[in-house]
């Protein structure tokens, strides 16, 4: 009996994005390169040639995946090969030198607190100019103290258990990225399982096929994929009206990278709502919930945090690194109005869950949309690996628009990416 034409399409879809990947990775392996700190430019040339390469390969990629999506909207795709392209492209990519910065600082980070015995949300890599690993990787950000929260900061130590042996550290971090990878694959399969079964395998595909978070979450390594691997945990358990470890995980989530705060108010109303309709006391349930989120946050603040790191952190949140202290500025402004359009816009979400039927598709709906505004309104600060927050989501709405959008917003910021790799050329004519 031969292959239906679905799963037919699904297989060429595959195979093309293997060879992208595998062929990009074949030519940037990070344990041929990772051993100071680089870029794609440096490696393949600053020329055209390589740029357009490069850019082809997103085209490529794009195409694969509409072709690839059309094959799973029709029903006919089949269902372990929706699984298997995930696993064959992230233990490709597992292996890929990251395009940005992002996991060589963490490496940084891990290295000041296990080997050097500071605390990295207190001191700067650029306070220790002796030492060889730190001036392998000198970044921009290696004269602040970490961005990330205390929980990626403990998360990511066992990156240099050895003091030097950076090919263990890259292996730990990239590992963290694709286990966060499967999870959320697997998390979200769970859950569209239980409130839109029909739509699971695409929901699904959606998320663990896009190139985007294929290459800027597993190649890259950026911790956005952990946050929100911890954040669909969280809405996982709350499905299963599981309080404790539902708002438990979501401070988990926060601890990693703050973005995940934009959702707790959504859980606090969603449980009020859902004490009421089972008539159970919403009070005693909010408090539960409210100690579980407490206690979480005890165990990363206690061992690192202190009212100095607090206070440093929020001015860091609302300034961003090409706003300099004491200046506003073009950034400055577009930041600080973005923020302020995102809290009114925000106070209507809020509202709208609190008047709302308190379903969890509406949870859902509403998380995805705080999420979409603050990567819109937030505009001075967000960077294409942010798109990983919206499409973590995106499954679980129930707006088909919302779907295109991302693909479309995908394929525009990973483009956007290697642009900016090669020096963002052009640039100098539009100005």
């Amino acid at each position: 009996m031969g292959l239906k034409k679905g799963t037919v399409l699904l297989l060429a879809a595959g195979l093309v994005s293997q060879a992208v990947y595998l062929a990009t990775t074949v030519r940037l392996p990070w344990w041929r390169y990772g051993g100071r700190l680089t870029s794609w430019s440096d490696i393949l040339g600053e020329g055209p040639a390589p740029f357009a390469a490069c850019l082809a390969g997103v085209g490529v990629l794009t195409v694969a995946y509409l072709v690839g999506w059309r094959a799973v909207r029709g029903g006919g795709a089949a269902g372990w090969l929706v699984w298997s392209g995930p696993v064959v492209f992230a233990a490709t990519l597992f292996w890929l030198l990251p395009i940005t910065a992002d996991l060589f600082v963490s490496l940084s980070r891990a290295h000041l607190l296990t080997d050097l015995g500071v605390n990295p949300l207190l001191h700067a890599p650029a306070e220790f100019p002796g030492d060889r690993l730190l001036s392998a990787y000198r970044t921009l950000y290696a004269a602040q103290p970490a961005v990330y929260g205390p929980a990626w900061v403990l998360f990511a130590a066992p990156a240099t258990v050895s003091r030097y042996d950076v090919a263990w550290g890259l292996f730990y971090l990239k590992g963290l990225a694709v286990v966060a990878f499967w999870g959320s694959a697997w998390l979200l399969y769970r859950m569209l399982r239980r409130v839109r079964p029909a739509w699971a395998q695409e929901g699904v595909y959606l998320f663990a096929w896009n190139p985007l978070v294929l290459v800027l979450g597993v190649g890259d390594g950026h911790n956005d994929l952990v946050t929100m691997a911890v954040v669909l945990w969280a809405f996982c358990w709350l499905l299963r009206q599981r309080w404790v470890p539902a708002f438990g995980g979501l401070a988990v989530a926060v601890w990693i990278k703050y973005v995940a705060v934009v959702v707790l108010p959504l859980f606090i109303l969603y449980a009020w709502q859902q004490a009421r309709r089972c008539g159970r006391n919403p009070w005693l349930l909010l408090g539960r919930s409210l100690g579980a989120v407490v206690a979480v946050s005890a165990l990363f603040l206690i061992p690192l945090g202190n009212l100095e790191w607090m206070a440093d952190e929020v001015r860091r949140l609302v300034q961003p690194l090409n706003w300099q202290a004491g200046t506003w500025g073009d950034v400055g402004w577009t930041m600080g109005v973005g923020l302020s359009l995102f809290a009114v816009a925000y106070a209507v979400l809020v509202r709208q869950m609190a008047h709302g039927s308190g379903s969890f598709q509406r949870l859902a709906n509403l998380s995805f949309v705080a999420l979409l505004l603050l990567f819109v309104l937030g505009v001075a600060r967000s960077q294409p690996w942010h798109l990983i927050w919206l499409l973590a989501l995106a499954g679980l709405v129930d707006r088909r628009w919302v779907w295109w959008a991302m693909v479309g917003l995908s394929a525009m910021l990973l483009a956007a990416q290697v642009w900016v790799e090669w020096g963002a050329p052009g640039l100098e004519i539009l100005s």
